[in-house]
């Protein structure tokens, strides 16, 4: 691993461990019956560009053969270097599964190929690990709980709090718990 724990990264940084990862020649052995696999993610033409996605902090365009990075989240937690070199070796993982089956999900041969290239083959960020300082342009409130979920786009639906529903109602939607939406600007 690169970073650290609780060690700061810079864009820049990200950018050049990501092409580092890119022009690494992976030695994938998931198969029993076939001789490992060795890929090199740049000499197949795959690339690194920051998104401005706000929800998902990597993505793996295999259309585009590209890794994105979200520049709008990595520049509120320039503090947390390890979970986006993590997040990035998750979408490297994507990458080299594309090319072995032409396909990717979280499944069993996806989850070899992460630990082979050294992500903990786990969901990168959870909502209470990414820290948003930007003000979204909604807001979701539960009355009941006081629960507040940033959003920046409008939602159309009615939705319950899935907190309230879960402790007072075994999981199932519950019209007592219905969150309501407010514009922050």
């Amino acid at each position: 691993m690169y970073f650290l724990k609780e060690q700061g990264t810079s864009l820049k940084e990200i950018e050049q461990l990501a092409n580092e990862l890119l022009a690494t020649t992976w030695k994938i052995d998931i198969f029993r019956q076939q001789a490992p696999r060795e890929i090199n993610l740049k000499s197949l033409s795959w690339k690194f560009e920051f998104n401005s996605r706000k929800r998902a902090a990597g993505l793996c365009s295999k259309n585009e053969k590209t890794i994105y990075i979200s520049r709008w989240l990595l520049e509120q937690n320039l503090s947390k270097g390890l979970e986006f070199e993590d997040t990035l070796r998750h979408e490297i993982a994507h990458a080299n599964d594309f090319e072995i089956r032409g396909t990717s999900d979280h499944g069993r041969v996806w989850k070899l190929i992460a630990r082979q290239v050294l992500c903990t083959a786990e969901r990168c960020f959870k909502s209470e690990q990414i820290s948003v300082t930007e003000t979204t342009k909604y807001t979701l409130i539960c009355d009941s709980c006081g629960t507040q979920s940033p959003r920046h786009k409008a939602t159309k639906k009615k939705g319950a709090c899935v907190k309230c529903c879960n402790a007072h109602n075994g999981g199932r939607f519950s019209e007592r718990f219905l969150i309501r939406q407010i514009q922050n600007y």
